[in-house]
């Protein structure tokens, strides 16, 4: 059964907050409930395209971090855009990211604020870019990308960095795992073919997909072979992945919007 809208958010957050704490608390119980994160060792090609993209795109400009965690991808976007907000669910979160920003030298450059992503409360039009990564999962995606259209300017863009469901292999472990999310984050990962209901939101959308011949490389991470052969595997996944037969079944991908249709 569906949880309710409010309830699915209070358990998201309590979810990702429970994680949060026993990184500093039960770091053993911690590595059960994040035994995925050793395959988070081979995504440099995405976080080299989606910081790239955002250095070309959003540089001197607003940014809203659209569900902002800790703050990482905020304090990074800092050093380059000339504001970078960031909302998040979680008081939590905006704490370490407050605390996070400080112990980066950007506080002056970051604002933080607890916030409903599917009903945010800026003024419309008050942003040039937003920046989502790895949390469209956590919401409806028609409202995430309502309120995203909201506050994008006329020329406005958006980036998000998501999870695929499309490979059967990858979705199958994610069922075969399920202490490492909640259900409905199970339930909701994007798939390729969302860029459809996007294109009701923007005029122009494109997905970049990565990571499916570079997994092979994650058992490899401790050793010296690591590094050649992400590479060599980060090669082959820039051949096969624009293959219109294969390009939905990377792990990830970027959709980039732009020209936001008003409603």
């Amino acid at each position: 059964m569906t949880p309710e809208p409010e309830a699915r958010k209070i358990e998201e957050a309590e979810f990702h907050d429970k994680l949060r704490g026993l990184y500093e608390t039960d770091p053993e119980r911690y590595g059960y409930f994040t035994s995925n994160k050793k395959f988070y060792s081979v995504v440099r090609a995405s976080d080299d395209f989606y910081y790239g993209w955002l250095r070309e795109n959003a540089t001197g400009k607003r940014i809203l971090d659209f569900g902002c965690g800790s703050g990482h991808s905020s304090i990074e976007s800092a050093k380059f855009a000339k504001h970078v907000t960031g909302i998040d669910i979680s008081p939590e979160a905006v704490r370490l990211a407050q605390e996070h920003a400080e112990a980066a030298g950007v506080a002056d450059k970051t604002t933080f604020v607890v916030m409903d992503a599917e009903a945010l409360t800026f003024e419309p039009r008050s942003f040039d870019v937003v920046s989502v990564r790895g949390v469209l999962h956590h919401m409806d995606l028609g409202a995430a990308l309502g309120q995203i259209r909201k506050v994008l300017t006329a020329s406005g863009k958006a980036i998000f960095l998501e999870a695929l469901a499309n490979n059967p292999i990858i979705h199958a472990y994610r069922r075969r795992t399920p202490h490492l999310r909640t259900a409905w984050e199970t339930e909701h990962i994007l798939r390729f073919e969302d860029s459809v209901r996007m294109r009701k939101f923007f005029e122009h959308v494109d997905v970049r997909s990565f990571h499916l011949a570079v997994l092979a490389a994650v058992p490899l991470r401790s050793t010296p072979l690591f590094e050649p052969a992400r590479k060599a595997l980060d090669a082959v996944d820039s051949a096969i992945l624009r293959v219109p037969g294969l390009r939905s079944q990377g792990w990830m991908a970027c959709f980039l919007l732009s020209d936001p249709i008003q409603a």
